[in-house]
């Protein structure tokens, strides 16, 4: 199940890449206030909604919130990429708050649980 969870993220993710090669103007970049949830979903922790998609120049305003009811009561919410890395407490929201300044495809994990779903931070150009 995970992996097909996964491989829904990525297509998903080519998906909406495509959607930004088309011919319209350029918007404006924007602020995005975005809430994740990590929940449980058929044995596997996750991130929703996934995956994130933006506008090169955005500016993201993150929050996090642990919504897993089983121990432990910490998860990860890791972007390599932009250097963010959150420890998110059941019941302790947390907040990130950054420029994304490149286009492409970029890992959204759990750095505390490997093992758990990751997704995606889709840029576009």
């Amino acid at each position: 199940m995970a992996r097909r969870m996964v491989l829904l993220g990525v297509v998903v993710g080519v998906v909406a890449l495509g959607l930004g090669l088309d011919s319209r103007a350029p918007t404006a970049a924007e602020t995005r206030n975005i809430t994740l949830v990590n929940i449980k979903y058929e044995g596997s922790n996750i991130w929703v909604p996934a995956p994130i998609v933006a506008k090169k120049g955005d500016t993201i305003k993150l929050r996090a919130i642990n919504n897993v009811k089983d121990d432990p009561a910490e998860h990860g919410l890791a972007i390599p990429a932009y250097n963010i890395k959150l420890v998110v407490n059941r019941g302790k929201p947390e907040t990130a708050e950054f420029k994304v300044d490149k286009a492409g495809v970029f890992l959204l994990e759990c750095h505390l649980h490997p093992a758990h779903v990751p997704t995606q931070l889709v840029v576009l150009e």
